[in-house]
């Protein structure tokens, strides 16, 4: 694929998997400068999905194979939203066809699946790779971000919590072959938005388990430190309660004051902010999209730097660097010791 400028007709995508995936596909629909070609999933019933009209609806073909789409339809790009486990055959059909990558988290199931999947992608130099690290989108965070390089100075400690409802997860989020566990596959947004704001992460201490059951660990405190010297202590996991719609909230204090992100539904949508010599704090506020859309700000991002010929962000590092901390929590949690990252 030569890379589209900005005058240039949409990015031609496809989207592989219809779970998270149709949220994907409806985004794409609709958002400018993309134009959303053909769907597929292996069993789209599964998912509640009438493949044929649904894709119809859509203005798009469906396929119920994804290497036979990528194959078939003139593509630009493709959304990868299959377990990890089941990527790398699409991942080198869109190498070789050279087609732009948004990968879905997390970017594997454990560390040496990330070196594997890392060799897959270097095969394909050119090929544009962005992961689905939604939250570092969000307008919320995008200001804090401007924030901490400009008033408030760099971020010093932090304290995080994004908890997943209970039963919230399909049964492939717990198989240490395929999810490998809700931090791996869920709680990695947080351990990304902390990345995003602090930097490189180098040592990390926790505790919890399964206290509900569950065959992996449900429930994590978690304390990282960077390479700046700031800290983030942060909570994760699946505990929560249905009907308060997944709050979130993080809270940092800086060189310079001390801010505080808030939201449900897995996002965060309102900041409050201040300096140490502030007479009040600034309150900003930003509407939130419904939880399906909860994507739309990155792929609008990806769809941004495909057309403009630069490197989308977060790229595959941060998928791998994700990973890695997500196997060190649960090496600390094992151990009882500090882990290095």
């Amino acid at each position: 694929m030569s890379t589209p400028g900005p005058t240039d007709p949409p990015i031609r995508f496809g989207v592989i998997g219809l779970g998270f995936g149709r949220c994907h596909a409806k985004v794409l629909s609709t958002l400018p400068g993309a134009r959303l070609v053909a769907v597929a999933d292996l069993d789209p019933e599964a998912q509640g999905i009438d493949l044929e009209p649904w894709a119809a609806r859509l203005g798009a073909r469906g396929h119920r194979d994804g290497l036979r789409m990528i194959a078939e339809e003139e593509l630009d790009a493709v959304v990868v939203a299959v377990p990890p486990a089941a990527r790398r055959r699409i991942v080198e059909a869109a190498g070789e066809r050279g087609l732009a990558v948004f990968l879905e988290k997390p970017f594997a199931v454990d560390d040496a699946h990330a070196e594997e999947m890392t060799a897959l992608f270097d095969r394909f130099p050119g090929m544009p790779v962005m992961m689905d690290f939604c939250l570092r989108h969000l307008p919320a965070v995008r200001r804090l971000r401007e924030l901490l390089d400009g008033p408030l100075g760099e971020g010093l400690v932090v304290n995080a919590d994004l908890v997943l409802p209970r039963d919230d997860s399909p049964s492939w989020v717990w198989d240490t072959a395929v999810g490998n566990g809700i931090v791996n596959e869920n709680t990695c947004h947080l351990l990304d938005t902390l990345c995003c704001l602090l930097g490189e992460p180098v040592a990390v201490q926790a505790a919890g388990g399964s206290f509900l059951g569950s065959p992996l660990e449900d429930g994590v405190a978690v304390t990282l430190r960077f390479a700046s010297g700031a800290a983030a202590v942060l909570t994760g996991g699946a505990l929560g309660a249905q009907a308060l719609r997944t709050p979130a909230a993080l809270s940092v204090y800086t060189r310079h004051g001390q801010a505080r992100l808030t939201g449900h539904d897995h996002m965060f949508g309102d900041l409050e902010w201040a300096t140490a010599d502030s007479a009040d704090p600034e309150r900003e506020s930003w509407p939130l999209p419904g939880r399906g859309e909860i994507s739309a700000a990155a792929l609008a991002h990806f769809v941004a730097a495909l057309r403009a010929g630069t490197a989308p962000a977060p790229g595959r590092d941060a998928g791998v660097l994700a990973v890695r901390i997500a196997m060190a929590v649960r090496a600390a949690l094992t151990s009882g010791a500090t882990v290095k990252i």
